[in-house]
């Protein structure tokens, strides 16, 4: 009788569910603009959210669980920037960055690599792991209708010193000296991708890049060659990508960010420039004083329309703008969030669309209809609202991802920077939750 007992102590709290809530969506007026924190969740609760007195949605988001932990304090770079991604045996694998964020560190080995932790339990454990498994994750990639893969592989910067006959400079600014595209030696005006087959094998590809007018940046005579984003495929096979950096020198010789379309008929061979999104000066733009579109998401809606949110400063608003003409011309951009680096978008079969995005703290927002016009109110991982409306930078990288889990469901990988060792002291790590969301 007692170990009866003792095992409905252990099983009910499990039976009686996880925490339930109702959250009635806030009406947006002026301040719809302004950084502040939505349903902060830091445990398992299932979310009833209301919309104008109906029930639009559930939404359960499981404990985080965390993935691993820094054994040191880290600099600025190391232990951030995560990303998930499944193996074919539906193994999990979560990496994350251990090395400089700068252009100096880009495709070289650290000597420090994360050891990828691995989950063959949906998530709720995890381990170094036992094998090397062949994952593609971050979204710099697309799996082709052909069975291949194709990733964005970003090389080490080059020093244009060692070059005979560089070009002038096209245009400066304090930290940059620009050079136009098609001036530039092929090395530094093509791009890279790796091919991987079935297997895994992979061939490596250099690709033309076509953009006449496009420019690409050095620093202290240092020229990394960038290109990312999320790449599709579309009906006819053919392949459109959303990239950044990309800039552009206006009429006025001043030079801006913006977020570029680029199409191949040829599984990226070679790469034409479809269309771009220009950055837009606003009052919002000059109060944050940013001049950039950036760190791009896109996704192809339900009616095969492009929506891209972009990415404008560190804690500035994020931007949207729809193509209906596969990505050639862009509506209007205009902000609809008060902040978010790192944007990731995905379409969950539901039709339902989520988008993740970061810093200050860790948000998810969903457009129930998959329309990208309205959203949810923020669901916050992590809390970082003072009680004096001040808020906190440093408790995470505001970098996550996004990995799909069936019809209505994905896993989200995010950095803490707030967790504390035996000691007391805080040490920066990565964590995972589950999160599903069903519309009424």
């Amino acid at each position: 009788m007692k170990a009866f007992l003792l095992l409905l102590l252990i099983i009910l709290p499990g039976c009686t569910g996880d925490k339930i809530i109702t959250y009635r969506e806030q009406a947006r007026g002026a301040d719809a603009l302004v950084i502040k924190e939505g349903i902060l969740s830091q445990h398992a609760v299932r979310i009833n959210y209301e919309r104008d007195g109906n029930l639009t949605a559930t939404i359960d988001l499981s404990e985080p669980v965390m993935v691993a932990k820094a054994s040191r304090e880290e600099e600025w770079g190391y232990f951030q920037f995560p990303s998930i991604g499944r193996a074919s045996d539906g193994t999990l694998v979560v990496t994350w960055q251990m090395a400089d964020d700068s252009h100096t560190a880009y495709g070289k080995t650290s000597d420090r690599a994360s050891v990828p932790m691995m989950s063959k339990d949906g998530g709720k454990s995890w381990l170094p792991q036992d094998k090397d498994y062949f994952v593609l994750a971050g979204n710099y990639y697309v799996n082709m209708k052909n069975g291949k893969s194709l990733q964005v592989y970003t090389p080490t910067s080059k020093d244009i010193n060692t070059y005979d006959n560089f070009p002038e400079p096209a245009g400066k600014d304090s930290e940059h000296t620009y050079y136009f595209l098609d001036s530039l030696p092929k090395s530094l005006r093509n791009i890279y991708f790796n091919c991987f087959g079935k297997t895994g094998n992979s061939t490596f590809i250099e690709s033309e890049l076509h953009d006449k007018g496009a420019l690409r940046f050095a620093i202290d005579g240092s020229m990394p060659v960038l290109w990312w984003g999320n790449i599709k495929q579309l009906d006819d096979n053919s392949l459109i990508a959303g990239i950044s950096p990309c800039y552009y020198k206006g009429n006025n010789s001043q030079i801006s960010e913006a977020v570029t379309f680029y199409s191949s008929d040829d599984e990226g061979k070679s790469w034409n420039r479809a269309g771009l999104i220009p950055f837009v000066s606003d009052e919002l733009t000059k109060k944050y004083k940013v001049h950039s579109f950036e760190e791009p998401a896109f996704e192809i809606l339900e009616d095969s329309t492009f929506f891209c949110v972009m990415r404008t400063g560190s804690e500035s608003p994020m931007y949207r703008a729809f193509s209906r003409d596969y990505g050639k011309t862009w509506s209007k951009p205009e902000p609809f969030t008060p902040n978010g680096v790192r944007p990731w978008l995905m379409r969950l079969k539901n039709g339902v669309l989520v988008l993740s995005s970061g810093r200050p703290g860790i948000q998810v927002r969903f457009s129930l209809d998959g329309k990208g016009l309205h959203w949810t109110d923020p669901i916050d991982m992590i809390p970082y609202m003072h009680k004096d409306g001040t808020y906190a930078l440093t408790n995470t990288c505001g970098y996550t991802a996004i990995l799909e889990d069936g019809e209505n469901s994905f896993y989200i990988v995010y950095s803490n920077f707030t967790t504390r060792n035996f000691l007391g002291q805080h040490r920066k790590s990565i964590w995972v939750r589950h999160i599903s969301v069903n519309k009424y």
